[in-house]
């Protein structure tokens, strides 16, 4: 049984009721298990999808598999099969919750519904438009912001430059009025910040007790980006130097390796943070997280190489 008033769907917006009722004649029922691909990419586009339980991301191939948007209750995709036909997917889609249900409109349905109602088409193509528009503006700027931020990690010698650089770009794409980045060391548990806006008792150069820290800790136990706000904050971390309102926090890591934390607290525009904004700095994060591997291993290996001359050298020559 459907969970979601057809009516309150995005596509359907504007339509009456005997127009709803059309449209779900020609509608079948969809179910699909973690994993499975709705759509994949160079198939023939011959559906549309209707998300009415679970979660869908759709994936593209930027240097490994990347996701560009995730589609949740109510989200629609796949409409460029109403609108080209026997065109191909770009990209895969694939479901991430543990099961999907949904709906199905097969491009056969569609023009089936083209005449008997040209007008119910006409609204459901404008409602089609609009959210392409709006998925479109997403996608772009995900996607540059994507190229920006591994185009400038490939550019900086200097990680201070190379970190301000990074948060000014992710403070265009998910304005915040707080934000930090810090990294962190798994042998002294402590996260030195680099960049502190918005926190005036959070200093720059300092360094954070990762190890007594509620959130950091359980996040370099395991790390996955996440979403905090006033009910959701684990117990014990009402004294959190960067606890807000509402806050998303990205752990920099290699597989279970943690090197860092990308911190964004109160969003702009007084919104919750989304679950578009979780997937964008997860990847910004993944990017960036080669770049701190790196200058910690140069910091390392600069440090066994002044020992050895100062310490060793004179012995052996």
């Amino acid at each position: 049984m459907a969970k979601i008033d057809l009516a309150k769907i995005p596509l359907f917006k504007n339509l009456k009721a005997d127009e709803i009722a059309l449209i779900k004649d020609f509608l079948v029922e969809a179910k699909y298990n973690q994993d499975d691909l709705i759509f994949s990419k160079d198939r023939v586009r011959d559906k549309i999808i209707i998300v009415d339980d679970g979660l869908v991301v759709l994936e593209t191939d930027l240097k490994g598999p990347k996701t560009i948007a995730m589609f949740k209750a109510g989200d629609s995709l796949g409409e460029m099969a109403l609108i080209e036909k026997s065109s191909k997917h770009l990209y895969n889609v694939k479901v991430v919750s543990p099961e999907f249900n949904g709906w199905e409109l097969s491009s056969y349905n569609w023009h089936t519904i083209i005449k008997k109602s040209p007008k119910t088409a006409e609204k459901i193509y404008q409602n089609i438009a609009r959210n392409l528009k709006n998925r479109l503006t997403h996608a772009n700027n995900k996607l540059v912001t994507l190229f920006a931020t591994g185009k400038m990690i490939g550019s900086y010698d200097n990680f201070s430059e190379l970190s301000h650089s990074i948060m000014e770009i992710i403070q265009n794409i998910i304005p915040s009025n707080k934000s930090l980045l810090l990294t962190y060391s798994p042998e002294t548990k402590k996260a030195l910040i680099h960049q502190s806006l918005g926190y005036p008792d959070i200093q720059e150069s300092k360094n954070l007790d990762a190890h007594k820290d509620k959130v950091l800790n359980l996040l370099v136990k395991e790390p996955g980006t996440s979403i905090f706000n006033q009910d959701s904050w684990p117990k014990g971390s009402s004294d959190l130097p960067y606890k807000c309102n509402n806050l998303i926090i990205s752990p920099i890591h290699v597989k279970n390796r943690v090197f860092g934390f990308i911190i964004l607290g109160d969003r702009s525009d007084k919104n919750d943070f989304s679950v578009n904004n979780k997937i964008l700095l997860r990847a910004i994060s993944s990017q960036l997280a080669p770049a701190i591997e790196n200058m910690i291993w140069g910091k390392f290996s600069s440090a066994q190489a002044e020992i050895k001359e100062i310490y060793i050298d004179p012995f052996t020559k």
